[in-house]
């Protein structure tokens, strides 16, 4: 991840084992990123979820509780941004109670986009929170052999460049897979040959448009 000389933003799931420790070592090696914490929502599959995963159907006590708990698990963040989701950002009570939570403490929010019926656009655009969203996921695709799941990320890049020459800006999200750091790495030249610039993620927020 350090090889990458650009930067990058980090979005750190709470309550882990390292979820303190990877700011800590972002401050060492002096890299240009920044954090946000990776928040657990509520999915349509129900697979996979993290402890204290956000619900559509909890008390909006219970919401702030895990919210804020979870905000402070991860220091020196400056947004959030949704881990999966899929049903709980079609859901405009429960985003409501998070977004206005971060209004409250000057933290943008970043929509993974989990799902084409996400209401956190709107509900952001209401209430004056920095927002903005994703615009491509890079290593979604299941993982085949090497060759093709590495074609499949550049296809993506490709595809990110196509959205930031037309939108004048893009978004993607990666996960922490050693292939998928690599395709970054190696791609960055192709990306500022067509003249475009690696800015952090903040710079986006509060800009990003359809």
């Amino acid at each position: 991840l350090f090889k990458i000389d650009k930067p990058l933003t980090l979005a750190v799931l709470p309550h882990l084992r390292y979820s303190k420790e990877i700011p800590d070592r972002v401050k060492k090696y002096n890299r240009d990123y920044d954090i946000i914490l990776h928040l657990p929502l509520e999915s349509k599959s129900g697979k996979s979820q993290e402890r204290d995963t956000i619900r559509r159907n909890m008390e909006k006590n219970r919401v702030l509780s895990i919210l804020r708990s979870d905000i402070e698990s991860v220091p020196g963040i400056i947004g959030v941004s949704n881990h999966q989701g899929s049903r709980a950002t079609e859901n405009k009570e429960i985003m409501k109670v998070i977004l206005e939570e971060l209004k409250k403490r000057d933290l943008f929010f970043l929509d993974s986009r989990t799902t084409p019926l996400s209401v956190c656009g709107k509900i952001a655009g209401k209430i004056g929170l920095e927002f903005a969203e994703r615009s491509v996921f890079l290593d979604l695709a299941q993982k085949k052999e090497e060759k093709k799941y590495r074609a499949y990320i550049k296809k993506q890049i490709r595809e990110l460049i196509n959205i930031a020459k037309t939108r004048g800006s893009a978004i993607a999200i990666g996960h922490d897979k050693k292939l998928t750091l690599e395709v970054i790495k190696e791609s960055i030249p192709d990306i500022e040959r067509e003249n475009i610039k690696i800015v952090p993620l903040k710079n986006l927020v509060g800009k990003y448009e359809k």
